[in-house]
């Protein structure tokens, strides 16, 4: 199985803090408290550092392509009931709270609705979809720091994007609410929480 992330794995917190700070950590750790004492999932979770602080009030699954990656996941949710998958994730359980940490802006614009339906299929009635991510950039340099990186992970990576993903336009044709967010950087980064609808089919 091709581990394209991989060569991140030992340099990705360092690069992360130089150019970002503690923000993409604190953004995937900002709603963690609605996934304690949930079945949850974890979809591209990456070193899983943002749960190393999750003990055994957090249980469910976490799934990452990486195999380095899920290697260190293994030892940042050690102490947690959460099973360490390596592997794309085959679509399947049921969960109480979904997390997307930064993985929608990896996914190919043609396959974004269909996997956030499979995700909304597989939501308890009052399931809920944590995501973090990247949003349209609020300043030039922000701009230019978010061309840089799709660009590197295009040539090292393989990335299949060459832009953003309009996720609450996504969140919104397969029915799922949005709740509440945190942002940083001016929006730029932002943490958003989405719920099931009562009137959704899926």
């Amino acid at each position: 199985m091709s581990d394209a992330y991989g060569f991140l794995a030992p340099i990705y917190q360092p690069l992360s803090r130089v150019v970002f700070g503690g923000d993409l950590v604190e953004a995937n750790q900002t709603f963690n408290d609605l996934a304690r004492d949930k079945k949850c999932l974890i979809i591209g979770g990456g070193d899983a550092v943002a749960y190393r602080d999750w003990n055994a009030d957090f249980a469910g699954e976490y799934w990452d392509s990486s195999l380095k990656m899920a290697e260190l996941a293994k030892v940042n949710l050690s102490k947690t009931k959460v099973n360490v998958n390596c592997g794309k994730w085959p679509g399947q359980g049921e969960f109480d709270v979904v997390l997307l940490p930064f993985v929608l802006d990896t996914i190919p614009e043609k396959k974004i609705e269909k996997f956030i339906l499979l995700v909304s299929s597989c939501l308890t009635l009052e399931g809920k979809v944590i995501i973090s991510d990247f949003f349209p950039p609020q300043t030039i340099l922000q701009y230019l720091i978010q061309q840089l990186m799709i660009i590197g992970f295009r040539i090292f990576a393989g990335h299949p994007r060459r832009d953003l993903p309009d996720i609450r336009k996504v969140m919104d044709q397969v029915g799922l609410k949005f709740s509440k967010e945190k942002i940083w950087r001016k929006g730029w980064i932002r943490a958003q929480v989405y719920e099931k609808s009562i009137n959704s089919s899926y």
